[in-house]
């Protein structure tokens, strides 16, 4: 490593990445590497294919930070002078206000790293939920060996401090800061005392972006299920009506048969008297019985005109000025 660490002085291989190979590390080998500035760090069991994947990727990684630290050169200079007369607090509470326009782990992300120039800091960041795992650096790349730092010192406390660079850790998010100010106790303690609020609230709105995600496809299976419903209902009442008109059909049926009989089986007129009224009856009761079953049929129309309400009320609401000149329509 000391070697590593006379490269990566200025001068020597300044504003190139440097990839480290042993045939054996530990967790705290990495954590040397890191400190020292090691932009990888590949033991010699990996395979060629993916060693060239992650060196492409360190070289790639630098020329993005190479840009991004050539566009932010002026933006930083009239961020300082628009915000000299602000205080931690005030960019604090900006970023707890603007987070919750975030609608993915990209904005928000993005977000905290903008607040995060305010300090003047450089940092990776982990972020985990049922959503993904997001590592990103402020130029939104990833880099592996901050990645895999971060994702196994995630459950090792709250700080994990290692010379000028310092892990703070908070339920599904971790920040590695790598320019922490040392030889500075007071200044050392604000920005952990303020990163640590922008966690919290980076972690609450990634609480409410899993809630969301689950509300959403709660909605899309009740939706079919609902849709699901109204194609059985509709069946159902379709097939109601038909046994009912055909129960009807075949007593009449069977009514007159009888009816047409009667003359020629040499029956007594009480007998004869007793059919007619017997066959006069069954068609009565079957009317009754029919249109007893119209009651049904409201009840079918009812709970077909709740599940087209229920429909509706998935379908998405416009807002702003919209709302004022849409209303909902009911399908047919």
């Amino acid at each position: 490593m000391r070697g590593c660490q006379q490269l990566l002085e200025p001068g020597v291989m300044a504003d190139t990445p440097l990839v480290v190979m042993a045939e054996s590390y530990e967790v705290e080998d990495k954590l040397r590497a890191l400190e020292i500035g090691c932009d990888d760090f590949l033991d010699n069991s990996i395979f060629k294919e993916e060693a060239c994947t992650r060196i492409t990727k360190s070289i790639f990684n630098q020329i993005a930070h190479r840009q991004l630290k050539s566009r932010l050169q002026d933006a930083n200079q009239a961020a300082h002078t628009a915000l000299t007369g602000a205080s931690d607090l005030g960019a604090n509470i900006q970023f707890l206000l603007a987070v919750h326009e975030s609608d993915n782990l990209d904005q928000l992300g993005q977000q905290l790293f903008h607040t995060l120039s305010r300090y003047g800091l450089h940092c990776s960041l982990q972020m985990r939920s049922s959503l993904g795992t997001k590592n990103m650096e402020a130029h939104g790349m990833a880099k592996d060996l901050e990645s895999q730092m971060l994702e196994q010192l995630a459950n090792n406390g709250r700080y994990i401090d290692f010379g000028t660079r310092t892990i703070i850790n908070f339920e599904r998010v971790s920040l590695l800061i790598k320019n922490m100010p040392a030889d500075d106790a007071d200044k050392y303690g604000a920005i952990k005392d303020n990163t640590f609020s922008l966690l919290q609230g980076l972690n609450a709105r990634i609480l409410v972006l899993e809630d969301k995600q689950k509300l959403i496809e709660e909605k899309a299976h009740l939706k079919r299920i609902s849709e699901d419903v109204s194609v059985v209902m509709v069946t159902l009442k379709e097939s109601y009506q038909k046994v009912m008109c055909d129960i009807v059909n075949e007593v009449e049926n069977v009514a007159e048969l009888i009816q047409s009989r009667v003359p020629t089986l040499a029956l007594t007129e009480e007998n004869e008297e007793f059919l007619e009224h017997a066959t006069v009856r069954a068609i009565e009761e079957t009317n009754r019985i029919f249109n007893d079953g119209l009651v049904v049929d409201e009840v079918f129309a009812k709970l077909e005109m709740a599940i087209e309400e229920s429909l509706e009320s998935f379908e998405p609401h416009h807002s702003g000025a919209d709302d004022l000149h849409r209303h909902p329509t009911r399908r047919t």
